[in-house]
Formats: C-alpha cells, structure tokens, sequence
C-alpha cells in the first residue's frame, strides 16, 4: 500500500467515525496462489461506494464492502474467503480471475484500527523496516477475535515464539507472511518495507515527468540543481524536497540510504563529474546518468583518474539510464527510469513477464498454503 493510499483510508475512517457511521476494515490475510494484492493490503469501507483502499484488482471491493456491513452487525470479526472455481463459489460471490485463492479478514472498525492505520503510514516513510501482526483467534465454539501488535527485536516485545520466527521468516524475505500457530490461531505478519528514496540531480523540463511518476509510487523524491530558475517548488509541486544550490552544499542536505536510487539529468559533462565523487561514500541502491554509452565512459574515465572514491563508482554508474522501451519523450524516459530502478529494488531482470522462465520467480512470491511456524 501507498502513502497516498493510507492516507484515503485514514481520512473516510475519520469521516465515518465523525458522523457516527459504521465502517468496515478489511485485511489480505492470507493467499494461494497468484494474486493482485500483496498480503496485508488493506480497506476501509462504509455505506453504499465509500471505498478507500482495496484487496483485489478491483473484482471483491463492492462485495466485501456490501456483505462486510452485514458481518459486522453481528460479530466483531470474521473472514470472507474466494477462489478462482466458480463451481464452488457461494452464491453471489465474485469469482477470482488471477486463478489464486484469498482470505479476506473483515472487522469492525474502531478507533484502536484508526490509530494502527496511522501508525502504518508513519512507518512506510521511514528509513528503516517495520513489522506489525494481525493475530486472529478462532476457538472452537467461540466467536472470532483479532488483534494487532507491532513487532520488535527488543527481547520485552518478542511474545509467543512462533509469532517471533514467522517474523524473522518475514524480515528475511522482505515481505508479508501468513502462518499457523496453534490449533486456533493464525497471523499475518505485515512488512513494511524502508521509504524508496529518489534524488534527481538536474531540474530540467524532463525531470519533472520523473518527479511526478516516482511520487505517484510513493517514494520521496528530491530535486536539486545548481540554477535557482530551475529549481522551484512551481516546477516540481509533487517533490518532497527542492534545492537550489551548489552540488557539495545539495549532498551534504540529502538523506542517502541503502534504498536511495540516484538519476543524473543535469545535461552537463562538467557537473555530472563534480557530483559522481560526492556520492561515492553514500548508500545507495541504484546510480545512473543521463545520455549515451559514449558518455558513460567519459565520465568513467575521469572518474577512474580522479580519486579513490570517485573510482569505487565505476561499477556502480549505469548508462544509458532506464530500460529500453523505445520511447524517446520525457514522459518515456521517466517511465524507463523508474522501470529499471524498480527492476533493481525488487531483484528482478526488467524482462517480460511472458518469458519463459518468469512463472518460477512469480510462483515464489505466492503464498503456498498455510505453513506451521
């Protein structure tokens, strides 16, 4: 889930709170097979199209939203399930057309729900990952319940044991799980991964398109170029962070961290080899420059000639930057730029999904049943 998301849903949890309407919270808890949404993406949902959020490519909102009223009138917590057979659907019910099978947790919505929100937007623009738990409850002969907790190292917060390995499974795969505890209880661990965080050095005409399609991904994004004229909050009002100012003073202002990617679009020779040395003690995910092969090996010929840490760049600078698509517009070469870095953060080669050899790579990421933890 987005930001952008996170806040929709916070701000129609607010709206339906403060006109005393009941709302309803539902949660990806837990997948098999392909599906649209990752696990742990999240809804809230009120009367008639008050929707903000999702779970599904859009196939199970209006029914979960619709049903999901009538659910919580009854009970405070329980779960909706949909397959892709439509032999064995109830029904009524929607069928799933990526050929997985869901679980669905549907709650009603309280204040303590409104805070988790808040705090999971928090943490999806902060520098280091977080985990959280949804845990729920099903004893025989006993209504459902759920609960959340936010997860730590800190050995006062680590809790049941098997929560605390389904953690740990989760940390090292750098996504959300789902797991067995016992005989009546189940959880989701949510992963809330670090902030992608892109820094566009240049201000020209075709960054912009840059700026505004790495923002409408979530990330932060910071502009900075050396010619106030060009370095304005008019030009890039989607940007988190504008500077105007020398390329020393503009790194030394940045935050850089392991999930940083780097584009160099300043159009100039001179200032991409003053800044390339800047960046080579700072954490970064991804760096790339603007322009032909030709130039690339320009730049890495000063830089291998200049000092020990411009040199640690050499293996590091892609160029021509982005993915080949052929589209020679500024709105293209955004598109193949944040293309590629998104190749990069998620360890994947920019292939088509069509390849043959891709279905393995998709097929790990799906959730294989409910696996004991």
């Amino acid at each position: 889930m987005t930001g952008a998301e996170l806040s929709e849903m916070i701000a129609l949890a607010q709206r339906l709170a403060a006109v005393d309407e009941p709302a309803v919270l539902s949660t990806l808890f837990s997948s098999d097979g392909s599906t649209y949404r990752r696990l742990g993406s999240m809804m809230v949902s009120g009367p008639a199209t008050s929707i903000a959020g999702g779970v599904s490519g859009g196939c199970l909102e209006q029914y979960i939203a619709r049903n999901g009223r009538e659910l919580i009138r009854q009970q405070s917590a329980a779960v909706l399930s949909f397959g892709a057979d439509p032999d064995g659907a109830d029904d009524g019910k929607p069928v799933l057309g990526c050929g997985g099978s869901i679980e669905v947790l549907i709650e009603r919505l309280t204040p303590d729900h409104l805070a988790f929100l808040r705090q999971l937007k928090c943490a999806s623009e902060a520098d280091a990952f977080t985990t959280a738990a949804c845990v729920i409850d099903n004893p025989a002969g006993s209504p459902m319940s759920a609960h959340r907790l936010w997860l730590s190292d800190n050995p006062d917060n680590r809790g049941d044991p098997r929560l605390a390995r389904l953690r740990q499974r989760s940390i090292a795969q750098e996504r959300s799980l789902h797991g067995v505890l016992d005989s009546s209880r189940r959880a989701l661990v949510h992963y809330i991964p670090p902030m992608t965080r892109l820094v566009i050095f240049g201000a020209g005409d075709d960054a912009r398109p840059l700026c505004a399609l790495a923002r409408s991904l979530g990330w932060h994004v910071t502009v900075v170029d050396r010619r106030g004229r060009l370095a304005t909050r008019w030009r890039f009002p989607e940007a988190d962070q504008v500077l105007a100012t020398d390329w020393t003073a503009a790194t030394a202002a940045i935050t850089f961290t392991p999930m940083t990617a780097v584009a160099l679009m300043t159009h100039s020779l001179d200032d991409d080899t003053e800044i390339l040395p800047l960046l080579a003690a700072k954490p970064m995910t991804y760096v790339g420059s603007l322009g032909p092969e030709h130039r690339r090996r320009w730049l890495l010929e000063v830089l291998e000639n200049s000092t020990d840490s411009g040199a640690a760049l050499v293996s590091r600078l892609r160029g021509p930057i982005g993915l080949d698509l052929g589209d020679r517009s500024a709105t293209g070469i955004a598109v193949s730029i944040v293309s590629e870095i998104l190749a990069e953060l998620n360890g994947r080669s920019g292939l088509p999904l069509s390849q043959p050899g891709h279905e393995a790579s998709i097929a790990q990421e799906s959730q294989a049943g409910v696996p004991d933890v």
